[in-house]
């Protein structure tokens, strides 16, 4: 892939109106479940990759209550998220239609009069998107839009990324934490998507991994991974010839 110039330079700039200075936090319902239903990370991505992208994006810039947003052109998204000219207003459509009838934005009006986006709790239950306090967060880098991975990323790589984000929260082991056959159900990505997705991700240069037996002499011996998100890399620019 040539490397997205215009796209790039709309996102940073995008980016930076949104005042952020580090994280970007989504509630960890957002990634990881224990109740059996699918996280609506998963749900977005197996739905459409894109809607994900959009979705993430939207959550980065709506920094402060009550989480409002301009209504944006579907053109300038497209552009924003470098979907091709042609087809990029019909597919931002569509995705946000699909967010607006799975209740994680609507429609309001803003304080100067004119139309806007009212971002709303990523669980399907209508309420304003809310910061708690007894709320656990995934904290996402926010160098995924300020150096453009998440224009380098498919929506596969994506949701892998947010749960070996979760999976690592506060972990200080130098090879990373590993991952349980219980735990990564809670994902709600299939067992395919997660080896690809942690493939592309080492590729990038975003992941290690590092093989351990794992038992003792009560319990069969196992070999299981520990994997250790490389955040210096992404405070780099992406390779763009990768892709």
């Amino acid at each position: 892939m040539d490397t997205p110039a215009e796209a790039i330079e709309s996102l940073g700039l995008f980016a930076d109106r949104s005042k952020r200075k580090s994280s970007v936090n989504f509630p960890i319902e957002y990634v990881k479940r224990a109740d059996g239903t699918k996280p609506m990370a998963a749900r977005l991505f197996r739905s459409n990759d894109l809607r994900l992208k959009l979705h993430m994006t939207l959550v980065m810039r709506a920094t402060k209550a009550p989480h409002t947003l301009p209504k944006y052109t579907t053109r300038y998204l497209a552009r924003l998220l470098n979907v091709p000219g042609d087809t990029g207003p019909r597919r931002i459509n569509d995705a946000m239609k699909w967010l607006r009838e799975e209740k994680l934005i609507a429609s309001t009006t803003l304080a100067d009069g004119k139309e806007g986006i009212l971002l709303l709790q990523p669980d399907g239950s209508g309420d304003p998107w809310e910061v708690k306090g007894a709320t656990r967060w995934v904290g996402v880098p926010f160098s995924l839009w300020t150096k453009g991975w998440i224009l380098q990323l498919g929506g596969r790589d994506l949701a892998v990324l947010l749960a070996l984000l979760e999976l690592n929260g506060g972990s200080n082991h130098p090879h990373g934490e590993m991952m349980s056959g219980h735990r990564k159900k809670q994902y709600g990505l299939a067992d395919d998507t997660w080896t690809r997705a942690t493939q592309e991700l080492e590729t990038q240069g975003l992941l290690e991994t590092t093989k351990v037996v794992w038992g003792n002499e009560e319990h069969e011996l196992r070999t299981r991974k520990r994997y250790r998100i490389v955040r210096p890399r992404l405070d780099d620019l992406p390779n763009w010839s990768l892709t």
